[in-house]
């Protein structure tokens, strides 16, 4: 991208959407209640790359989340599999689970259970937003991390020698492991008194929302999509794909 362009990258944090933003300028962070929120901030923005499913089945499973863990191999399960639409408005888990169930061969996870407010979120800004569709567009960390490094990283995001992996593969792009220890001194160690509050539980948050951002910032390699030619979400019409950074 040229020196003038934006990229966002947004992972969910227990307390709020992470926006790490990547421009001329630099690196920045925000923490938003919601994506309605990001969009807002960035609507201008060349590219917003969000880890929330965007577009939605209305019977079996995403083609995207399927080659997504095929891709990562034995890290597969960090990859959730998004379900039908019609788990989006239900009561409670177990209708939930219920209306999965009657619209896959499989079932329903607590962990996709408890996603779902987030999942929802995106839904609703691409209803209410038209102009979003295209520029948000959904990514997974650990894709974008194997796509710009030399495959998936084994050890987990939140141990010491996980966070060095990924710190190195950005840093072969840009200076974002300099950017990442001054954003998390700036806004989760001495946070400033006035706005969202970071946590300290925030910072493989923000790394993960800073490999989403360059991976829509940087002109290096070809951005591409799992699987190569998505179906579209047969109700908000956006492509049900997850995007990466294909660097030869």
């Amino acid at each position: 991208m040229p020196a003038s362009a934006t990229a966002v990258g947004v992972d969910w944090g227990v307390n709020g959407w992470v926006a790490a933003v990547r421009d001329g300028a630099g690196w920045d962070t925000r923490l938003h209640p919601s994506l309605l929120s990001v969009w807002h901030a960035h609507r201008d923005a060349d590219a917003v790359l969000v880890d929330v499913p965007v577009g939605l089945p209305e019977r079996g499973r995403r083609a995207c989340d399927e080659r997504a863990r095929e891709v990562l191999g034995s890290q597969r399960r960090r990859v959730f599999l998004a379900p039908p639409r019609a788990a989006l408005d239900a009561p409670t888990y177990a209708a939930a689970k219920r209306r999965v169930e009657a619209r896959t061969d499989g079932s329903l996870t607590t962990q996709t259970w408890n996603v779902l407010p987030q999942v929802r979120d995106a839904d609703v800004l691409l209803a209410e937003h038209p102009d979003a569709r295209g520029v948000v567009r959904e990514a997974h960390p650990e894709v974008c991390f194997a796509g710009l490094g030399d495959g998936p990283i084994a050890p987990a995001k939140t141990d010491d020698a996980g966070v060095e992996a990924r710190l190195d593969v950005l840093d072969r792009y840009d200076d974002a492991r300099a950017a990442y220890e001054r954003l998390v001194a700036e806004r989760i160690d001495d946070p400033p008194a006035h706005g969202r509050r970071f946590r300290a539980d925030n910072r493989d948050d923000l790394l993960d929302a800073m490999c989403l951002a360059l991976t829509g910032w940087t002109d290096r390699g070809t951005l591409r999509t799992l699987p190569d030619d998505p179906p579209r979400d047969p109700e908000r019409r956006v492509p049900m794909e997850i995007v990466y950074r294909d660097v030869p």
